[in-house]
């Protein structure tokens, strides 16, 4: 005699499949859950670096010529290399651009007979821009110079020449993921900066 209904064996079987789709449709969610908290924390530790330059300090109203790169992303930026482009040559050194760009001037100013170079004179501060971990929305100011009586003609110079300096950054948030980019373009995801 047949039975046209559920079979304990059926029963079993139906009861397996329907505890293997919740598993899986579980374990789907908990993959698209934890995606999305990878997500969130690479976007709330994601560093944002470009390169900036200008003529004029924003405090004092006063010339001085400087070059920065800024972080205006929400995660601190670990700076691995930077290097200036200027007439198709590339240094890991901003003074082999400053050379390049201004040597005469440059020279005038390093072998100028006041040894004691007051800023209000045109004197020059430099920062270090590798293995440098700039805050987020801080930055570094990797180069200033004050306009001065002693600076005057690398003053005038630098600041024609600044325009035509390129820098490109290698730098890592704090989940050691780099990024590469040059001034205010595109940043392209890298596998790790070279040294």
């Amino acid at each position: 005699m047949s039975s046209t209904g559920f079979t304990e064996q059926k029963l079993n079987l139906t009861i397996a499949l329907c505890a293997v789709l919740i598993s899986i449709a579980s374990f789907y969610a908990t993959y698209l859950q934890a995606s999305a908290a990878e997500k969130q924390v690479k976007a709330m530790t994601l560093p944002l670096l470009q390169y900036s330059t200008g003529n004029v300090d924003a405090e004092t109203n006063k010339p001085v010529v400087t070059f920065s790169l800024n972080n205006g992303g929400v995660g601190p930026a670990i700076i691995k290399t930077v290097t200036y482009k200027y007439n198709n040559k590339s240094s890991s050194d901003f003074f082999d651009f400053l050379r390049d760009c201004c040597s005469k001037e440059l020279k005038e100013l390093n072998t100028h007979p006041r040894k004691s170079m007051d800023l209000s004179e045109g004197g020059y501060v430099t920062s270090s821009t590798q293995n440098v971990v700039i805050p987020a929305q801080d930055k570094v100011e990797f180069y200033k110079l004050y306009k001065g009586e002693l600076s005057e003609a690398l003053w005038s110079k630098l600041n024609k020449e600044r325009r035509h300096l390129k820098v490109e950054t290698c730098y890592c948030s704090l989940l050691d993921e780099c990024y590469l980019t040059e001034n205010k373009g595109v940043v392209e995801p890298v596998a790790d900066c070279p040294i």
